[in-house]
């Protein structure tokens, strides 16, 4: 019997050794928390209004065994990669025309719209030819129409500041279910020299969805001391989400100012054709937009904030002046 047992215990040791271990824990959990509006651009209460997302990505070592499993199924394109983290998002976005008080259609303006959504996002990272890189893939599923709570959102903080309640809510975009899945890859060329670096951060990727379809690219480049071992900072719209630091940091403090350029040729924006399979108000897009960004970032050992002005050029055909807003980012690591 003893022998059995000793057996038993000999195959059991055996297989457990051989199952695959994963890497060490390199980075605790993360929690992102962005807020833009046009109001901290002075550009006026009107397009792209207000958004606000927060996003949790676990620790390496909460990766699920299903993500993990995925991250090295998608085809890796070239790049070794690490451990991969997983996570969600929630957000909302409101759009509004420029004339607020109106309570009718405006037929040459930007129609009302919302857009509430919770994701799903999958993050890998490691090297292509010795260069770090970083994958990003996010699912958010939701809804576009009045199920997004948009009017009720923007009527209760005018209400609360003590402005002027839109009178347009009627007529914005039909209910519609909503789905955009999107993926980005970004890669970073550093160098560095007693703490004083220089970073430039390239990327490329796509959207699918009946919220957006669009094909993108963009560059960013930074330039500071003790600069994060992240990818920089994301606005709500990027294709990218926020990645922290893949290490506990080191120093106590750090900083970097930054400028940023995107590029995306546009074949369906749902804020701006209307409901996909309704009718509903509509303008006609410009198919190529860019965002021009720039910031600073303030770095702590467990936390970032971040400050950005961005200036995306005309959406749709007849805009009268390209809109603006700022977006302010806080990053906590625990």
């Amino acid at each position: 019997m003893r022998a059995v047992l000793r057996k038993l215990l000999s195959v059991v040791a055996t297989l457990v050794l051989a199952l695959p271990v994963r890497a060490a824990p390199r980075q605790g959990p993360l929690i992102t928390l962005i807020e833009e509006n046009d109001d901290f651009a002075l550009n006026g209460d009107q397009h792209y209004t207000q958004g606000l997302k927060i996003s949790y990505l676990y620790s390496d070592e909460k990766t699920p065994d299903w993500s993990y499993s995925l991250a090295h199924t998608i085809p890796d394109l070239g790049m070794d990669v690490e451990m991969p983290r997983f996570g969600y998002s929630l957000g909302q976005n409101i759009y509004t025309p420029k004339n607020i008080r109106s309570r009718v259609p405006i037929q040459n303006d930007r129609p009302y719209a919302g857009w509430l959504y919770f994701g799903m996002i999958l993050q890998r990272q490691g090297k292509q030819g010795g260069v770090p890189v970083n994958d990003s893939f996010e699912v958010d599923l939701g809804f576009i129409g009045p199920e997004s709570f948009a009017a009720q959102a923007q009527a209760w903080w005018h209400t609360v500041g003590g402005w002027i309640v839109p009178k347009g809510w009627g007529n914005q975009l039909n209910t519609e279910p909503a789905i955009d899945i999107k993926y980005d890859r970004q890669w970073k060329f550093a160098t560095e020299s007693h703490g004083v670096g220089a970073e430039f951060i390239p990327n490329a990727g796509f959207s699918l969805g009946n919220v957006m379809t669009y094909g993108g690219a963009g560059a960013l480049v930074r330039f500071g001391y003790n600069i994060p071992n992240d990818f920089g900072p994301q606005t709500i719209d990027s294709l990218a989400s926020p990645t922290g630091d893949r290490a506990p940091r080191t120093h106590s403090f750090g900083w970097y100012i930054y400028a940023a350029a995107d590029g995306r040729a546009v074949l369906h924006n749902a804020f701006l054709d209307g409901n996909l399979y309704q009718r509903s108000p509509h303008v006609e897009k410009e198919p190529l937009v860019a965002d021009f960004k720039t910031g600073l970032v303030l770095a702590f050992r467990r936390f970032d904030i971040t400050g950005s002005f961005v200036q995306r050029t005309c959406e749709y055909k007849g805009q009268p002046r390209c809109d603006r807003f700022g977006s302010i980012t806080l990053n906590f690591t625990f």
